[in-house]
């Protein structure tokens, strides 16, 4: 069973990395600068996000902004989609 969770816009990236999460009406001005997708993530939602704010601040950006995230056919195996903005 899937599952889709829609995510807060008062979500913040509370990990040490640099990158930050940004809600759709926070990016109006910012240079999107790329998307990456993952699949088969492990581990609950905070996890997820944590993995993405991770390969952002890879990738150089100083924003993401989730636009796809579910639980796959398996419990607790995430697919995520997100845009990078610099």
């Amino acid at each position: 069973m899937k599952h889709t969770f829609a995510l807060s816009p008062l979500v913040a990236n509370t990990s040490a990395q640099s990158a930050e999460f940004a809600s759709a009406d926070c990016v109006t001005g910012l240079n999107e600068i790329g998307q990456i997708s993952v699949n088969n993530i492990a581990g609950s939602q905070q996890d997820v996000e944590q993995a993405i704010a991770q390969k952002a601040d890879e990738q150089g950006a100083s924003w993401y902004r989730i636009i796809q995230m579910y639980e796959d056919q398996r419990p607790d195996n995430w697919r995520v989609q997100a845009i990078l903005y610099a």
